[in-house]
């Protein structure tokens, strides 16, 4: 249906152009001839010639051309259908927001590691969608702005996530690393998580973490501080992107087949070195965003370390601000989707957690 009128004006002003054609080829005397003035019958000096004449009448027909295809152009681009415009209007928006290290001064390298672990595929359990793409790309933000050395990354993602390789990271890895009282710690973990069946205990699932032996192929938030705490680092910041709900980051029961999960308990304090943020509120579901290509709390936490969070611009990111800033965004994004998510912290939201 669009192309007709678009062929219509293209044929008629090809048609103009061939009229405007012949009038100069079959009228001459028409700005051609000498001037009626001139009793002699010589072209005056202000008569044009045959090749001026024709060169003006084809530069006259250019632009009617121009205009009409201009014209064309935009009858065409408003019977565009609104669903296209607002779609080069998304993609707009989504490159301008999208994850970038790019204009972000590199912090100074610090005496900081982190062990980052992003855990998608699991042997015996649903995926946590977009769970080992956080990590990978936390373990850059970790480098570029908190300051982690590369060779001080530990980055586990899917089948190298298993029970063994965490704990391994944590009981051997971390006590190499850490400089006793001078090491900052980083710890971020994006995948499911899950209580005890008695709601008192809260588990991070590995690769191969097992419903029924969750005791033994799962890792406990208390089991992790207690790791951590061992070696004694200056601080320890601990980044949760999972949830206790069970359910996973779509919204699907974790485990069809079990009963309802009740939170009854939870790591509610840390020591005093120790700031925890984590993805929800109890019974809240972690999710994530097929347009952003993480979890919510992912994105916007990277986001956020990229300087949007320093609400103050003073230089300086403390929890407290990544905390209001994490809050607002999660919260409004997942309530655009008639969901519910609120991010925690634990620790001094007076503390700093990026300094330029």
């Amino acid at each position: 249906m669009n192309d007709f009128p678009r062929n219509l004006v293209s044929i008629g002003l090809c048609g103009l152009a061939l009229c405007a054609g012949c009038v100069l080829a079959q009228e001459p005397g028409s700005g051609l001839a000498a001037s009626s003035n001139d009793p002699s019958g010589r072209p005056s000096v202000e008569a044009e010639s045959e090749a001026e004449a024709v060169a003006r009448g084809n530069e006259r027909n250019r632009a009617l051309l121009n205009e009409g295809a201009a014209t064309t152009a935009d009858s065409e681009a408003s019977n565009l259908p609104r669903s296209a415009s607002a779609s080069s209007g998304r993609g707009q928006a989504n490159a301008s927001s999208a994850l970038s290290l790019r204009g972000v001064k590199p912090s100074p390298v610090r005496d900081a590691v982190a062990i980052v672990i992003g855990i998608q595929s699991y042997k015996y359990l649903p995926a946590a969608r977009f769970a080992n793409t956080d990590a990978r790309k936390f373990s850059e933000y970790a480098r570029h702005i908190l300051g982690v050395a590369p060779n001080r990354i530990r980055l586990l993602t899917d089948t190298g996530a298993d029970t063994t390789e965490i704990t391994r990271a944590f009981r051997q890895w971390l006590r190499r690393n850490v400089n006793r009282g001078t090491t900052d710690v980083y710890v971020f973990y994006s995948g499911h998580g899950l209580p005890s069946d008695d709601g008192k205990t809260l588990y991070l699932l590995p690769h191969n973490a097992d419903r029924d032996f969750i005791d033994k192929t799962g890792i406990s938030q208390q089991e992790l501080v207690t790791m951590i705490s061992a070696t004694q680092p200056k601080s320890a910041t601990l980044f949760f992107d999972s949830c206790y709900s069970g359910q996973t980051r779509t919204g699907e029961a974790l485990l069809p087949d079990a009963r309802p999960l009740s939170l009854r308990s939870s790591v509610s304090s840390y020591p005093p070195e120790f700031s925890v943020m984590s993805a929800s509120a109890a019974q809240q579901i972690s999710w994530s965003s097929p347009e952003l290509g993480h979890g919510l709390f992912s994105y916007y936490l990277m986001k956020g370390l990229e300087g949007v969070a320093d609400l103050d611009r003073n230089g300086e990111i403390t929890f407290g601000e990544m905390q209001r800033y994490l809050v607002e965004n999660v919260a409004r994004q997942a309530a655009l989707r008639n969901r519910e998510q609120e991010p925690q912290l634990l620790g001094d939201e007076n503390r700093a957690l990026v300094k330029r």
